[in-house]
Protein backbone atom coordinates (compact mmCIF):
# COMPACT_ATOMS: atom_id res chain seq x y z
CA UNK A 1 0.00 0.00 0.00
CA UNK A 2 1.67 3.49 -1.30
CA UNK A 3 2.24 5.57 2.17
CA UNK A 4 -0.31 8.35 0.58
CA UNK A 5 -2.83 6.16 0.59
CA UNK A 6 -6.06 6.42 2.72
CA UNK A 7 -5.39 4.72 5.92
CA UNK A 8 -8.28 2.12 7.33
CA UNK A 9 -9.70 2.09 10.56
CA UNK A 10 -12.23 0.29 12.64
CA UNK A 11 -14.50 2.01 15.02
CA UNK A 12 -16.34 -0.08 18.14
CA UNK A 13 -18.44 1.58 20.03
CA UNK A 14 -22.08 0.62 21.41
CA UNK A 15 -23.10 4.33 21.40
CA UNK A 16 -24.47 4.98 18.00
CA UNK A 17 -24.09 8.50 18.11
CA UNK A 18 -20.43 8.68 19.35
CA UNK A 19 -19.50 6.01 16.52
CA UNK A 20 -21.53 8.37 14.01
CA UNK A 21 -19.19 11.42 15.26
CA UNK A 22 -15.97 9.26 15.45
CA UNK A 23 -16.86 7.96 11.59
CA UNK A 24 -17.61 11.72 10.36
CA UNK A 25 -14.29 12.99 11.86
CA UNK A 26 -12.28 10.58 10.25
CA UNK A 27 -13.72 10.58 7.16
CA UNK A 28 -13.15 14.06 6.70
CA UNK A 29 -9.91 13.39 7.96
CA UNK A 30 -9.31 11.33 4.94
CA UNK A 31 -9.76 7.92 6.71
CA UNK A 32 -11.70 4.95 5.84
CA UNK A 33 -13.55 3.61 8.10
CA UNK A 34 -15.39 0.16 9.47
CA UNK A 35 -17.58 0.27 12.46
CA UNK A 36 -19.06 -2.40 14.94
CA UNK A 37 -21.54 -2.49 17.90
CA UNK A 38 -19.35 -4.28 20.25
CA UNK A 39 -16.04 -6.36 20.56
CA UNK A 40 -17.89 -9.58 18.83
CA UNK A 41 -18.92 -7.36 15.77
CA UNK A 42 -15.59 -6.07 15.98
CA UNK A 43 -13.60 -9.35 15.54
CA UNK A 44 -15.48 -10.20 12.20
CA UNK A 45 -14.99 -6.36 10.71
CA UNK A 46 -11.43 -6.59 11.50
CA UNK A 47 -10.77 -10.37 10.07
CA UNK A 48 -12.91 -8.95 6.76
CA UNK A 49 -11.43 -5.81 6.59
CA UNK A 50 -7.82 -6.09 8.00
CA UNK A 51 -7.43 -2.62 9.30
CA UNK A 52 -4.46 -0.30 9.56
CA UNK A 53 -6.07 0.72 13.67
CA UNK A 54 -8.26 -0.30 15.80
CA UNK A 55 -10.02 2.27 17.89
CA UNK A 56 -12.20 0.76 20.73
CA UNK A 57 -14.97 1.63 23.84
CA UNK A 58 -14.23 -0.42 26.39
CA UNK A 59 -17.60 -0.76 28.23
CA UNK A 60 -19.95 -2.55 25.64
CA UNK A 61 -22.63 -5.53 25.31
CA UNK A 62 -21.92 -9.20 23.66
CA UNK A 63 -17.81 -8.76 24.11
CA UNK A 64 -16.43 -5.56 26.12
CA UNK A 65 -13.32 -3.83 25.08
CA UNK A 66 -10.93 -5.75 27.37
CA UNK A 67 -11.92 -9.06 25.57
CA UNK A 68 -11.93 -7.75 22.39
CA UNK A 69 -7.96 -6.31 22.68
CA UNK A 70 -6.96 -9.63 24.33
CA UNK A 71 -8.99 -11.48 20.84
CA UNK A 72 -7.45 -8.72 18.59
CA UNK A 73 -3.94 -9.67 19.65
CA UNK A 74 -4.76 -13.13 19.21
CA UNK A 75 -5.38 -11.94 15.47
CA UNK A 76 -2.63 -9.42 15.48
CA UNK A 77 -0.13 -8.35 17.64
CA UNK A 78 1.26 -5.46 15.59
CA UNK A 79 -2.30 -3.62 14.73
CA UNK A 80 -2.12 -0.13 16.85
CA UNK A 81 -5.12 -0.14 18.87
CA UNK A 82 -6.45 3.24 20.76
CA UNK A 83 -8.78 2.13 24.34
CA UNK A 84 -11.41 4.34 25.00
CA UNK A 85 -13.88 5.02 27.92
CA UNK A 86 -15.49 7.43 30.18
CA UNK A 87 -16.10 7.06 34.18
CA UNK A 88 -17.94 4.13 34.82
CA UNK A 89 -18.59 3.29 38.30
CA UNK A 90 -15.33 5.57 38.66
CA UNK A 91 -13.43 2.73 37.39
CA UNK A 92 -11.94 4.37 34.25
CA UNK A 93 -8.44 4.78 35.19
CA UNK A 94 -8.43 1.27 36.10
CA UNK A 95 -9.77 -0.28 33.00
CA UNK A 96 -7.67 2.34 30.76
CA UNK A 97 -4.80 1.10 32.99
CA UNK A 98 -6.07 -2.92 32.21
CA UNK A 99 -6.45 -2.11 28.44
CA UNK A 100 -3.09 -0.24 28.11
CA UNK A 101 -1.21 -3.79 29.89
CA UNK A 102 -3.08 -6.22 27.77
CA UNK A 103 -1.76 -4.48 24.21
CA UNK A 104 -3.75 -0.71 24.02
CA UNK A 105 -1.08 1.48 22.24
CA UNK A 106 -3.10 4.02 23.66
CA UNK A 107 -5.68 5.50 26.15
CA UNK A 108 -8.23 8.40 25.68
CA UNK A 109 -10.88 9.44 28.20
CA UNK A 110 -14.22 10.01 26.73
CA UNK A 111 -15.66 12.92 25.95
CA UNK A 112 -13.04 12.66 23.44
CA UNK A 113 -11.24 16.28 21.90
CA UNK A 114 -11.14 15.96 18.41
CA UNK A 115 -7.74 17.11 18.50
CA UNK A 116 -6.31 15.17 20.48
CA UNK A 117 -8.40 12.03 19.26
CA UNK A 118 -6.98 12.91 15.70
CA UNK A 119 -2.94 13.30 17.27
CA UNK A 120 -3.25 10.03 18.51
CA UNK A 121 -4.58 8.17 15.27
CA UNK A 122 -1.69 10.25 13.70
CA UNK A 123 1.25 8.89 15.89
CA UNK A 124 -0.30 5.55 14.92
CA UNK A 125 -0.43 5.61 11.49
Amino acid sequence: MPADSPKHILVVDDDDMLRSYVKELLKVNNFIVSEAADGKEGLKVFRDNTPDLVITDIIMPEMEGISFIRKLREFSAETPIIAMTGNVHGHMDEYLEISSQIGANEILRKPIKSQEFLDAINRLT
